[in-house]
């Protein structure tokens, strides 16, 4: 018998704010940036983003996304035993905005509650996370992980990445555990890690303890993106996964389906060409919400399923990178 975890239920919120490439486009002529438009269209295949609105936050549209989850998987909070909570712009530092979530949920049986920032693979770890739990102890039979992004407020306005790159939003799936006589589920999770590119971002510019300095600029309190070049992405994501599948018997064209960061359909599909496969064995939705973080490869699995499921034995990778970098992705089986 295999203890398999199954991903049961997915849900997303998208905000209701959407903007299109023509602000943006006029947004960056006032800074002399018109080449920076070719950029965020071609290079990054955006069309539209959808932002948080007046009173919207990383807390709010991940309960949204929650809530969704449990009705796609037709079960209610009180059915859960856990809970992560992922993003890398949360509401509060503490308490723990898993327990904001608990309490707002009425989740009543969960007992573990806690937050996980590792940046934009954040609900890849935190699913790894949450499927360590379930396998290895018997307390628990469903975690909901939660991601969500909110990157607007912190975006500075000279930022082609920051402003005009990212969207905002909230994704969930929530995770069973079930005793069976085939493996399926997640199968395995591999990352990897690489610093060298580390100083090239941070949020906030300045470092927390300085946020509160008033000699402090609002400028340096937001999100740092210096341009650099990161071309090694593709063969990063092409070693991961590649790395991933041998590990466990498979080759790339074994795999149905690639849930991948949403950042760069350039990169995506660049990627796709490397292992060979077909670039329709992709779902790529970033030109419609922006780019989401932690939840994007979360985002492309739910229109996918919107559209169409997946049969029993197939096979599907989730991979993401995070800046830094480290890049990680999970191998999964229906």
């Amino acid at each position: 018998m295999y203890k398999n975890v199954h991903i049961i239920g997915v849900g997303t919120y998208h905000p209701g704010k959407i903007v299109k490439n023509e602000y943006f486009k006029n947004h960056f002529e006032k800074y002399g940036m018109s080449r920076q438009n070719e950029i965020l269209t071609e290079r990054l295949g955006r069309d539209t983003r959808t932002l948080a609105e007046e009173g919207e936050n990383s807390l709010s549209m991940g309960l949204e996304a929650a809530k969704k989850a449990l009705e796609a998987a037709n079960l209610t909070a009180a059915d859960i035993d856990g809970i992560i909570s992922v993003s890398d712009t949360p509401e509060y530092f503490l308490p723990c905005c898993a327990l904001l979530m608990k309490d707002a949920l009425n989740a009543e049986n969960v007992t573990n509650v806690f937050d996980i920032n590792d940046n934009c693979i954040g609900m890849i770890t935190g699913i790894d996370v949450a499927t360590r739990y379930l396998k290895t102890d018997k307390r628990y039979k469903r975690f909901l992980v939660v991601g969500a992004m909110v990157m607007s407020p912190f975006a500075r306005e000279d930022d082609i990445v920051g402003y005009g790159c990212f969207g905002d939003g909230g994704a969930a799936v929530i995770l069973e555990v079930r005793e069976e006589t085939k493996e399926r589920g997640v199968l395995d999770y591999k990352v990897l890690t690489d610093t060298s590119y580390n100083k090239y971002t941070r949020l906030p510019a300045c470092g927390l303890s300085k946020t509160i300095k008033s000699e402090t600029k609002v400028y340096d309190k937001k999100f740092m993106w210096q341009p650099f070049n990161f071309d090694v992405l593709s063969d990063a994501w092409v070693e991961l996964i590649t790395g991933l599948l041998k590990d466990n018997s498979y080759t790339p064209q074994d795999i149905n389906h690639y849930f991948m960061s949403q950042f760069s359909k350039w990169d995506l599909e660049l990627t796709l060409q490397k292992l060979r496969v077909p670039l329709t064995s992709a779902t790529f939705v970033g030109d419609k919400y922006g780019y989401t973080g932690c939840t994007s490869p979360f985002m492309a699995l739910d229109d996918r399923l919107k559209v169409e499921g997946f049969k029993e034995g197939e096979l599907v990778i989730f991979c993401s990178v995070a800046v830094g970098y480290t890049i990680a992705s999970i191998l999964y089986k229906w």
